[in-house]
């Protein structure tokens, strides 16, 4: 059998489809052709409304800037004022020491009580510098918030325009244009058929694949290519089967359900990868394999799958 990935279709934004471009079974090309656009009126208007949020942010993070700078500067011209109050009193002082009298006592009072407060100059310029600082951090912190929320509100326009996520084409829409969609899993719009790998896999009795091995040759013949032979070659041996799959639960699995076909997966590699891209979704088909055992008997199974490749234009099933 022939199968494909499919992708549901789901958008990533609610609203109502202002437009179906894409027509069900053309091809399209990833992230190129249009599948569908929703209503992007509100989205827009979020995210001019978050832009200039952000530009004014910005500004007043710049403005908060050349607070600091003045702050600075100010810190600057304290310390220069304390230096000087602190060298008039050191002077003050040695000149009463040396020469009683030389400076009254109301004076060396009054320079005492300027360094003082030139000290308390430097502490409140200091404060001010710290409390600009910490200003510009909180407006660069909104800045880069709004910045997020920009991101977002962008991510949820573009949401509004839906492209091709792989080359393929839509198999089945199930709105039409003016129909609300809302991003939930079970709400999909169409189905998308993922034509850029095609998987050729078919089903083997466990034990006659025992000497099977990945890069065996093997025919192929398609229901939808009556008279025709493909060659190719093993993948892949899938050891894996849903019927040996237990869910977990609290639920002990009961023996006598246990059972299983005894049948494993094969994949193929087809050599004519053209045709290999032109067959439908869901084909079937004849798969024979030819190992290394077994070489006699090999002309047994050529002959087998021509005969059922000729037998497809009159038996169907």
């Amino acid at each position: 059998v022939v199968s494909r990935y499919t992708v549901q279709l789901v958008p990533q934004v609610k609203g109502p489809i202002t437009k179906i471009h894409a027509q069900a079974n053309q091809p399209m090309k990833k992230d190129q052709d249009l599948l569908f656009e929703i209503q992007k009126d509100v989205y827009e208007n979020t995210f001019h409304e978050v832009s200039e949020s952000l530009d004014a942010a910005k500004k007043n993070a710049e403005q908060l800037g050349a607070g600091i700078v003045a702050a600075a500067a100010a810190v600057k011209r304290s310390e220069a004022a304390k230096s000087a109050a602190k060298t008039e009193l050191e002077i003050a002082v040695a000149s009463q020491e040396e020469f009683a009298g030389a400076v009254s006592e109301l004076k060396l009072q009054q320079l005492k009580q300027q360094f003082a407060a030139s000290e308390a100059g430097v502490d409140q310029a200091n404060a001010t510098l710290l409390q600009a600082e910490i200003a510009q951090q909180a407006a660069e912190s909104t800045a880069r918030s709004l910045k997020a929320q920009l991101d977002n509100a962008k991510f949820n326009l573009d949401q509004c325009t839906v492209y091709a996520p792989a080359d393929g084409f839509v198999t089945y829409w199930t709105v039409r244009e003016g129909t609300m969609v809302v991003p939930m899993p079970f709400t999909q719009v169409g189905t998308f058929v993922d034509t850029s790998q095609v998987e050729l896999i078919a089903n083997f009795p466990q034990n006659v694949l025992k000497n099977v091995k990945p890069g065996d040759s093997a025919e192929l013949a398609f229901k939808t290519r009556p008279g025709e032979v493909f060659t190719a070659t093993v993948d892949t041996i899938v050891q894996a089967t849903g019927e040996g799959q237990m869910s977990v639960s609290g639920t002990l699995p009961s023996a006598g359900s246990l059972s299983s076909e005894g049948y494993l997966i094969v994949k193929f590699a087809i050599e004519d990868e053209e045709t290999a891209k032109q067959l439908a979704i869901g084909t079937a088909g004849t798969a024979v394999i030819y190992t290394d055992t077994g070489k006699p008997f090999h002309v047994i199974s050529k002959v087998v799958v021509r005969m059922n490749a000729w037998m497809y234009y009159l038996n169907p099933f």
